[in-house]
C-alpha cells in the first residue's frame, strides 16, 4: 500500500532512500525504503513527528529496537538498523510482502489446518520471547506480518518490556490495543506470558469466526466485557467446528490468568491436536475435563519424531548457523492434581496451629 503526499517519500533517512508509505500505527509511520549498501528493499519505521518532544516516547522507540534486535527467531521480524537523524528516530526492519494477519482474516475464512499452522508459528515466536523475559503486550493481527507464503512474523514490540525492567509508563497506566487486551492489562497490572496468551486467544477466536469475542465502541463497556463477561461460544457461531474448540477458547480467555494455558505453545499444540490429529482429539474428548484441558498431558505431548507443532519454517540465518541452534525448550510440566493445593494449605495451617499450641503451653 503506497500513500502519496508524504513529505519523507523521495528523501533519505540515514542512508535509506524512502520509496513509499506502507502504513502507520500508534507510535509511527512505516515506509518502504531501499538500502544502498545491500541494494535491497527494507521497511523503515519512523516515530511520529508530534511525539518527538517526548523523551519517554523516544525511550520506548529505542527499547523496541534493542528488545527485538536481541531476538533471533524465524517468526520474529529481523531488525537491521536503528538511528536518529535531526528530529527523527527510525528503525530499519526486513520488508514483508504478504500484508498482515488482520487483512487476511478480513479477506477470507481460513481453513482450520491453516489456522493451526499460523497459530503455531505465532506461539513459537511468543514462547521464544517469553523464555527471554520479553512480553509483547500489544499482540494483534495488524502486528503479525506475512510473507508471500503466508508465514508469520511478529513485529511492533513498541510497548514490549523485559520482565522486571523499570516501568516507563505511569503506575496503573493501561497499555495495549483494547480489543485484544487481557483483563490484567485493563487493570494496569504487571504483564506476564499469560497476558500474551490471552491476546493470542482473541486472535484465534477472530480467525475462527471473523470477529473478536468482545467488541464495543465505548472503551468503558469494552473493558467491562474483558474483565467480567465470559467469551461467547464459537460453536454457536460455527456449529461445524470441533466440539472442543469452545474449551480451548474458554481456557485461553479465562479471567483468571493462572488458569490459562501455561504457554502459547501449549495452546497451539492443543489446537493442532483438536484440528488435525483424530487420536489425540479423541483422547482429549474422553478425558472428562469439560472446563479445562490444561492438565491433560495429551494436550502437550506428541509422538517421537513428529514435526514441530508450531509449524515453524527453518531458520536460515547465517549468524544462527555460526552460533548454533537455540537449545531445545524444556517441555511444559504436567499440571498438579487439583486436590493437592487445598490439601497442602490445610496441612500448613495445621502445622502452624501445632507450633502455636506448643509455644503457648
Amino acid at each position: 500500500m503506497a500513500i502519496s503526499g508524504d513529505p519523507l517519500v523521495g528523501k533519505t533517512i540515514g542512508r535509506y532512500e524512502v520509496l513509499s508509505v506502507l502504513g502507520g500505527g500508534g507510535m509511527g509511520t512505516v515506509y518502504r525504503a531501499r538500502s544502498p549498501v545491500f541494494n535491497r528493499e527494507v521497511a523503515v519505521k519512523v516515530i511520529n513527528l508530534d511525539l518527538q518532544a517526548s523523551e519517554q516516547f523516544i525511550m520506548r522507540f529505542r527499547r523496541e529496537a534493542e528488545a527485538v534486535a536481541a531476538l533471533e527467531h524465524p517468526h520474529i521480524i529481523t531488525i537491521y538498523d536503528f538511528g536518529q537523524q535531526d528530529n527523527l528516530a527510525y528503525l530499519v526492519m526486513a520488508a514483508k510482502d504478504g500484508g498482515n494477519l488482520g487483512t487476511l482474516i478480513r479477506r477470507q475464512r481460513l481453513p482450520l489446518p491453516e489456522i493451526a499452522r499460523l497459530v503455531g508459528q505465532i506461539a513459537s515466536a511468543l514462547d521464544y520471547a517469553h523464555q527471554r523475559n520479553i512480553i509483547h503486550r500489544d499482540l494483534k493481527p495488524a502486528n503479525i506480518l506475512l510473507d508471500e507464503d503466508r508465514n508469520t512474523f511478529l513485529t511492533d514490540f513498541g510497548i514490549a518490556r523485559r520482565l522486571g525492567e523499570t516501568k516507563l509508563t505511569a503506575q496503573g497506566m493501561v497499555v495495549g490495543s483494547p480489543v485484544y487486551m487481557a483483563p490484567e492489562a485493563w487493570r494496569g497490572e504487571e504483564p506476564g506470558p499469560e497476558t500474551d496468551v490471552y491476546s493470542l486467544g482473541v486472535i484465534l477466536f477472530e480467525m475462527l469466526v471473523g470477529q473478536a469475542p468482545f467488541v464495543d465502541k465505548a472503551p468503558a463497556r469494552l473493558m467491562l466485557k474483558h474483565i467480567q463477561e465470559p467469551a461467547p461460544s464459537v460453536l454457536a457461531m460455527r456449529p461445524d467446528l470441533p466440539p472442543l474448540m469452545d474449551t480451548i477458547i474458554n481456557q485461553a480467555l479465562t479471567k483468571e490468568r493462572e488458569r490459562r494455558f501455561r504457554s502459547a505453545g501449549q495452546l497451539a499444540s492443543t489446537l493442532r491436536a483438536v484440528i488435525t490429529e483424530p487420536k489425540r482429539r479423541q483422547a482429549l474428548e474422553e478425558s472428562g475435563e469439560d472446563t479445562t484441558i490444561m492438565s491433560s498431558p495429551t494436550a502437550i505431548r506428541k509422538p517421537p519424531g513428529e514435526p514441530d507443532s508450531a509449524g515453524a519454517i527453518p531458520d536460515a540465518s547465517p549468524r544462527r548457523a555460526e552460533e548454533g541452534a537455540e537449545p531445545e525448550a524444556r517441555p511444559a510440566r504436567a499440571g498438579l492434581p487439583r486436590w493437592l493445593l487445598p490439601a497442602a494449605g490445610l496441612l500448613a495451617l495445621l502445622v502452624i496451629l501445632a507450633i502455636i499450641l506448643l509455644v503457648t503451653r
